[in-house]
């Protein structure tokens, strides 16, 4: 089947958006809402980001959550998406059509628009990339740079559920509960923006590591920030210190990590509580650089490696 034919039978039913032309011209017109518009993009290639049995729908689920991750941290809401897919010639037409039938419902779920993107044959794996635009509040996004000292450090969800996944399917055990979190990560739901727009003065992802997106954060506030390793929660509940570090530093979590006021701390919370999102307080910023770790009271020896890096 070639091109055109992936996007007519596959895609073009996606689309609702009239800028997207049906996916008939070269460009797509983007909607013009009032206030600031952020734009990321993320990329998923086989053999890196999941494994090649994988189930081409969870592929779909998570290329999306992936970008939507960016969005969201910012206190913004997705909008409309451009999607690459580089297809292998040795994938069959169902793997495509079931990509497709789950890209369209994972869209539709945070209330994306398709509009436009390319489509290639790939010589060697399967290759996804997603441009993903989000609405802002009235104050723009919420940036990695606005922490403050003094700021508390929250998270949501749990850390290291992706890694325990990824070492199951590693070796074998596929059936392991966390193998679902490898291949479809749990976001915050949508409602946290609103947490976000309220509380929060600096504000990321966790997609490359806990440990190593504090720091990031951190810097670019120009400040030192201690994590409470007692204090984050743990899928699979880490006890030791090894397990911690590792469950902290290996990434793919995809929650959301923010500053905001110790005077903010009542707020999140009630805020939380009310629309069923999980956050915990794991640590402080001061003024200074670098990361500290501490568990039981005392700091702790950081590995060399605190999140993951490509190259």
């Amino acid at each position: 089947m070639g091109e055109r034919d992936w996007i007519s039978r596959y895609f073009a039913p996606l689309v609702a958006s009239p800028g997207a032309a049906a996916l008939r011209d070269d460009v797509a017109e983007l909607s013009t809402p009032s206030g600031p518009v952020i734009a990321t993009v993320d990329a998923l290639v086989e053999g890196v980001h999941f494994f090649p049995d994988d189930p081409v729908d969870t592929i779909a689920r998570k290329l999306v959550r992936a970008n939507v991750s960016d969005i969201i941290a910012k206190g913004a809401r997705p909008l409309e998406a451009l999607l690459t897919l580089g297809w292998p010639g040795a994938r069959p037409e169902e793997q495509l059509a079931r990509f497709a039938a789950a890209l369209g419902d994972e869209l539709s779920s945070w209330g994306i628009r398709l509009i436009g993107g390319d489509t290639t044959a790939s010589p060697q794996g399967l290759f996804l990339s997603l441009t993903l635009t989000g609405q802002c509040g009235p104050d723009g996004p919420i940036r990695r740079s606005g922490a403050q000292a003094g700021d508390r450090l929250w998270v949501t969800g749990a850390i290291g559920a992706a890694f325990l996944g990824y070492r199951a399917h590693r070796d074998g055990r596929v059936d392991d509960p966390h193998v679902a979190a490898y291949r479809e990560p749990q976001l915050a739901p949508l409602a946290i923006t609103g947490l976000l727009r309220d509380c929060a003065t600096g504000s990321m992802d966790v997609s490359d590591g806990l440990l190593g997106d504090a720091r990031m954060l951190a810097e670019a506030s120009g400040l030192s920030v201690t994590v409470d390793l007692d204090a984050v929660p743990y899928a699979g509940g880490a006890l030791t210190l090894e397990e911690r570090l590792v469950l902290a530093s290996w990434g793919d979590d995809y929650q959301v990590l923010f500053a905001a006021p110790e005077s903010a701390t009542f707020r999140i919370l009630a805020y939380a509580g009310e629309e069923g999102i999980k956050v915990t307080q794991i640590g402080s910023f001061a003024s200074g650089a670098g990361l500290t770790a501490c568990m039981d009271g005392a700091r702790v020896n950081l590995p060399e490696r605190l999140g993951f890096e490509h190259g």
